[in-house]
């Protein structure tokens, strides 16, 4: 019951952000004659998520590098996993939405290093494929570190 209320949380928080973003970032003037998006639209959206990627990346490289609790272990294969995430887009392969996954896995990560936790799916090093979409197990670990206050230092 728990679970299901704060997935639901989550998922309208998810759904008001979204169309929150997509106002801002695709509104009615960036339109062309036919509706769609413009590629100038879509550059500056992947920019974007780019630039967050990047300020995320920093911060989860502060976050190891004073995570004196967690082991050799843990630390090398959350450097794995930050090697996949930074080689995301290079494959032919990838989902088109493959950056807004990258940042998904790169603040779960973020959140679970803030809780001084290593859990799923940093726990084993990531397959040779390309991200999968974060689950809906995940999701909810994700909204349950986000609502939970930060630990104190």
């Amino acid at each position: 019951n728990e679970y299901k209320s704060y997935l639901r949380l989550f998922m309208s928080t998810v759904a008001r952000n979204n169309s929150v973003s997509r106002k801002h970032t695709f509104n009615e003037k960036s339109r062309n004659e036919k509706g769609t998006r413009s590629s100038i639209d879509h550059t500056k959206h992947a920019e974007e998520q780019d630039l967050e990627f990047k300020k995320r990346l920093e911060e989860v490289t502060e976050l190891l590098d004073a995570a004196t609790k967690l082991t050799n272990k843990e630390k090398l294969v959350l450097s794995k996993w930050i090697k996949k995430l930074k080689k995301c887009g290079e494959a032919p392969h990838e989902l088109k939405n493959w950056r807004e996954i990258r940042n998904e896995y790169t603040h779960l990560m973020i959140n679970q290093l803030r809780r001084y936790e290593v859990l799923e799916p940093f726990r084993t090093a990531p397959d040779n494929g390309p991200l999968k979409p974060v689950s809906k197990k995940l999701a909810y670990t994700k909204m349950k570190f986000t609502l939970c206050a930060e630990p104190d230092p």
